[in-house]
């Protein structure tokens, strides 16, 4: 136990340093049984006992028997009221000898430890006043204590303050106070922000009615700021019972709850209302809407291109961006409009007291018009162009779920639109929503019933006119609605992240297809497997593809790995470090749909490819327009002269193919040799055309 007792004194008397360090020989530990944790050397000494005798051994057991009563009452005193307490009593020395000590009881309640500054007061006990010359003796320690206490008689005047109140409430030393609780210098706040009238205070009743006060918070307004204080207060037997006053200052504390409310409720980039503040001032605005019969409008707004903007510029860029755009959406829209940021670059507008669809129609125009002039950042002039979906209460949903959902879902027409325009929520849209979400939670369930599965694509020598590959083509049987297109579902599925799921199998089908083809007897026939944006981009592509090779055993250079022109063109060195790692595996890579998109023409001589796949759009009118034929024409010389080969998709006619050997291309896909084919009938059709008999 004494152990313990002395790993709990350590313990405290680390945390209670900057007291015991003011009062090395004063201040005495026990806990709320009246058990001494830690003594002075001095103290133990005056009771002829060493500070190890000590430590450990209860109060009572030294207390004289006639002071015992009065001293646990005291004790139960202090733990019941939680309040600053003096007593005295006679002590018991080693020897026998009574000592008379007068104790300041200071109760930490959290704790549930007592710290007792100790008097030894046995001469003075024969003088009847000594006990008012003792107080000014510690007057030293009252002023000294990390809280500022004021004193007050039984009319609230205050007649003693210690030198951390009189700092708080800048008092003068020596001043004399003609001053009460109702009477005060500086204006005091509640805790929600109203002022706090002295003659209906808590402190006043408390006074009156001999209460004691614990945790009660105001705050005080001083050079135009406000110190926030927790106030304890107890009556004490002062001139018919006045009232002791703590001041524990926590303004630190409340400016930190108010930070976080602040985020909990406001943008800290622009500092906007978020999300959780708009939804709190929905229905106070539909009401008055509902009243008055006006309409309200909810804008879902987001930056055209704004993810390039971030990986071409950085994200401290794109923050300047996101700010700009807030103070830009402010001066655009009508002062009482709410502005609201949803996070990233959307931004959420709601429209009150509107009378028809075209007053929220201006205000989109107003916003559209604000992005003709250029953004300046770094010295540097920037466009920046927005979409905008707009929903109306009530016509398009009478809560604000309804109506954000809603909007959101005209914003994305609005960018399958061309984007920098503004579209309305309609019926029609509801219902291409409904089927979309339909088709998400259908498309999850179908990856894990394996309903996915795989067609492929001949690609066709134009010299032997032989199959030399396949590309693979994802399709969905789905059970009640057939085959659904993939243009159906590869959009939603990469809004949702799908992809890389459903990427991954058709890497694990395709490469376990050339395993089956292998055992088949089909030899020199490679699969194309097309790759996503987000799938190219993720960190697990390369060991997605290498454990396939593995656990099927088939040699890498039979994969082909098909990329798009828009993948490269989102971080051209990341990407070349990728495609560099699929050829290190042994794969061949080919860009997909060239022609289509923008930049990738200056990267073509340090990209690692072996292949360009001419877009179709080019080969349905090559015959027909001069245009599309010098484009196709071109390509095939600058691939050739880099020592690529090329491929045409979407070969129909035979005058197409035709054209298609003129202008120097390799191989075709398309309709002319063959349609998309499933397993069994791919294996048939090449079997067929390579001369392989079953």
């Amino acid at each position: 136990m004494r152990n313990e007792a002395e790993n709990t004194s350590r313990t405290l008397e680390d945390s209670l340093y900057p007291i015991l360090s003011q009062f090395p020989n004063s201040l005495q530990i026990f806990n709320w049984d009246g058990e001494f944790i830690s003594v002075t050397e001095r103290f133990a000494r005056s009771l002829e006992y060493s500070q190890k005798e000590m430590v450990g051994r209860s109060l009572f057991d030294l207390i004289h028997e006639d002071d015992r009563d009065q001293s646990i009452d005291a004790l139960t005193d202090l733990r019941d009221r939680k309040a600053i307490i003096n007593f005295e009593h006679r002590l018991k020395t080693k020897s026998g000898e009574d000592v008379w000590i007068m104790w300041l009881a200071i109760p930490l309640s959290e704790s549930q430890i007592i710290i007792a500054i100790d008097r030894d007061i046995t001469i003075q006990k024969d003088i009847s006043f000594e006990f008012i010359l003792q107080q000014q003796k510690y007057k030293s320690i009252f002023d000294n204590l990390p809280m500022g206490i004021a004193i007050t008689d039984a009319k609230g005047k205050i007649v003693e303050t210690n030198r951390t109140a009189r700092q708080y409430f800048d008092i003068q030393d020596g001043e004399t106070l003609n001053r009460t609780l109702n009477l005060r210098k500086y204006t005091l706040l509640q805790p929600n922000g109203s002022k706090m009238y002295p003659r209906n205070s808590s402190l006043m009743r408390a006074l009156k009615q001999k209460e004691v006060i614990r945790n009660m918070e105001l705050g005080l307004i001083k050079d135009a700021k406000v110190t926030w204080f927790e106030i304890l207060a107890t009556p004490i037997p002062l001139d018919n019972f006045g009232l002791a006053v703590a001041f524990v200052d926590i303004t630190q504390r409340k400016q930190a709850e108010e930070k976080i409310a602040y985020m909990a409720f406001f943008d800290q980039l622009t500092n906007l209302p978020n999300r959780n503040s708009l939804i709190d001032k929905f229905f106070p605005i539909f009401e008055e809407a509902r009243r008055h019969e006006n309409w309200v409008g909810v804008l879902a707004i987001d930056i055209d291109n704004f993810k390039f903007i971030n990986d071409s510029r950085g994200h401290e860029f794109g923050d300047k961006v996101v700010q700009l755009m807030a103070y830009r959406l402010r001066e655009s829209v009508r002062s009482y409009d709410l502005i609201s940021r949803q996070g990233g670059d959307e931004f959420t507008i709601v429209l009150p007291d509107l009378m028809n669809e075209r007053d929220a129609g201006v205000i989109c125009e107003s916003i559209l018009d604000a992005m003709n002039h250029p953004f300046v950042i770094e010295g540097e002039q920037i466009f920046v162009n927005v979409s905008i979906g707009v929903a109306l209460y009530p016509n398009d949903g009478k809560d604000s779920n309804s109506l954000l959902k809603n909007a959101d879902s005209a914003l994305n027409l609005a960018k399958q639109q061309g984007k920098s325009c503004y579209v309305f929520f309609t019926e029609e849209l509801q219902t291409l929503v409904v089927q979309r979400l339909e088709i998400e939670n259908q498309m999850r369930m179908a990856l894990a019933k394996d309903q996915f599965t795989l067609f492929f694509q001949p690609k066709i020598d134009l010299q032997t006119y032989k199959p030399i590959g396949v590309e693979a083509l994802i399709r969905w049987n789905h059970p009640e609605r057939g085959m659904i297109p993939p243009d159906v579902f590869i959009p939603i599925a990469e809004e949702t992240g799908m992809i890389l799921s459903i990427g991954e199998l058709v890497l694990k089908l395709a490469i376990q297809t050339l395993r089956l083809w292998r055992e088949e007897g089909i030899e020199g026939v490679s699969m194309a497997v097309n790759i996503s944006t987000k799938q190219f981009k993720h960190e697990k592509l390369i060991s997605i593809i290498a454990e396939n090779l593995r656990l099927f055993r088939v040699d890498a250079k039979d994969l082909e790995v098909e990329i798009t022109e828009s993948s490269l063109m989102e971080n051209a060195d990341a990407a070349v470090k990728t495609m560099k790692a699929i050829r290190e595996l042994g794969a061949t890579i080919a860009i997909d749909d060239f022609g289509t998109g923008y930049s990738s023409l200056g990267y073509l001589r340090r990209l690692p490819i072996s292949c360009l796949k001419i877009d179709r759009s080019f080969v349905s009118e090559i015959t027909i327009d001069k245009d599309s034929d010098t484009i196709v024409h071109a390509v095939a010389n600058l691939a050739h002269n880099l020592g690529l080969s090329v491929v045409a998709e979407g070969a129909e006619t035979k005058e197409q193919v035709e054209r298609l050997i003129v202008d120097g291309i390799d191989s075709v896909q398309g309709f002319y040799f063959s349609r998309p084919l499933s397993g069994p009938d791919c294996i048939k059709f090449l079997k067929e055309k390579l001369g392989i008999s079953d």
